[in-house]
């Protein structure tokens, strides 16, 4: 590897470390690496990573139209009262305590 390693060939380096089962000072010795530059590189690197989260991307699920009648019929005695489907509900209620 060239004298300046790149982010990528560091974090290359830092992965087969880990996997090697190797000390850090056997494994830079191997490589011909400072051990100070390897830890002085694996600490800036794994703060730049993203932390490591529990959680998942949950995805609603595919919701199913329902389709509401274009006309709310309301009856009251012999009185008949059309609404659009989307009237304010507490609209609604007052005009349902308004009739009782």
């Amino acid at each position: 590897m060239p004298k300046h390693k790149t982010a990528e060939q560091w974090l290359q380096l830092i992965e087969q470390q880990e996997l090697s089962g190797l000390s850090v000072t056997d494994f830079c010795t191997q490589h011909n690496l400072s051990t100070k530059s390897f830890y002085n590189r694996r600490s800036k690197l794994r703060t730049k990573k993203p932390p490591e989260s529990s959680f998942i991307a949950a995805k609603p699920a595919a919701s199913e139209s329902v389709s509401l009648p274009e006309l709310l019929q309301l009856k009251h005695g012999q009185n008949t009262v059309l609404l659009p489907s989307n009237t304010d509900a507490l609209w609604l209620a007052a005009l349902l305590r308004a009739l009782s």
